[in-house]
């Protein structure tokens, strides 16, 4: 079994080389991002550059897809002060430089070389710092990670600019071959996060309930996250009977059904208190 992969690059270069690989097709109409997915459980967005498009992209691409735990994936070209341009960069610490906030990619044995980068909000020019530099990454990672375990969460940049070669300098057309030279450790990426992902689907397997309850009424992005938790709520409860029943309810709308759920757990919830409190 192979998990889901969701792929986010700022640049419509930076896709080209990825929805070669992956056979991803446009998803039609468009969006307000330009989106492409396969029938592998692998989709790509176009973010545009900087945070805050980097934070709506993800958000959008997580709002038209059905909740489960599929990995993140964000790759694309940095600066570095002394990397070589084309050097593949795992990023294992992220700084935003403007918020001051720090995120910590996890690090995965897969012999790729780690790295520590800083976000900012213009290019880079002085490299002052020993990291890589981009423009996404801080964005990318606090809205992933708020979405799925940050296991599943990784950021992989390919230097495009150094001290010896500046950023004003960087010829955009060359960036389809730098992801060239780096497919074998991109496609290692990609396929490590679908085993992950996968594994930790079936550790947390939604019980089918869920799907029956989605395809029955109309649920905004929150309240999906909100339906898989409190499905997810019932079976650890062992009250997978009455999340049947309950799945067998007409309710009138997605709301009405949040709120029987919500009551539901909260009455379980307060028998077992009352219940380890007579036994104490």
């Amino acid at each position: 079994m192979n998990g889901e992969v969701n792929l986010v690059v700022a640049h419509p270069l930076e896709a080209k080389e990825l929805i070669e690989w992956f056979e991803l097709g446009e998803v039609e109409p468009r969006g307000k991002y330009r989106c492409y997915e396969n029938k592998k459980g692998i989709a790509l967005v176009i973010s545009g550059m900087g945070v805050r498009n980097a934070v709506n992209a993800v958000d959008w691409l997580h709002g038209r897809q059905s909740p489960g735990f599929r990995a993140w994936l964000n790759v694309g070209i940095a600066g570095h002060p002394s990397a070589a341009v084309g050097q593949g960069l795992l990023i294992n610490r992220i700084e935003h430089r403007r918020s001051g906030d720090c995120f910590w990619p996890p690090i995965p044995d897969l012999g790729l070389q780690g790295c520590g980068l800083v976000t900012v909000d213009e290019p880079e020019t002085t490299y002052e710092q020993d990291a890589a530099f981009d423009m996404e990454a801080a964005g990318f990672f606090a809205q992933a990670a708020g979405l799925t375990t940050t296991d599943l969460v990784y950021v992989f940049k390919i230097v495009s600019d150094n001290r010896e070669n500046p950023v004003d300098e960087v010829n955009l057309q060359r960036v389809p071959e730098l992801l060239r030279n780096l497919e074998s450790a991109i496609r290692k990426l990609v396929d490590h996060l679908r085993e992950r992902s996968a594994a930790i689907a079936d550790w947390y397997g939604m019980p089918a309930e869920f799907e029956s309850l989605l395809r029955r009424h109309r649920f905004s992005a929150t309240r999906k996250a909100a339906l898989a938790q409190y499905c997810r709520r019932f079976c650890a409860l062992g009250m997978q009977g009455r999340l049947s029943e309950i799945a067998r309810v007409r309710f009138r709308d997605a709301a009405s059904l949040m709120t029987a759920m919500r009551l539901e757990l909260a009455s379980a919830s307060e028998s077992g208190k009352t219940s380890r409190q007579g036994a104490e």
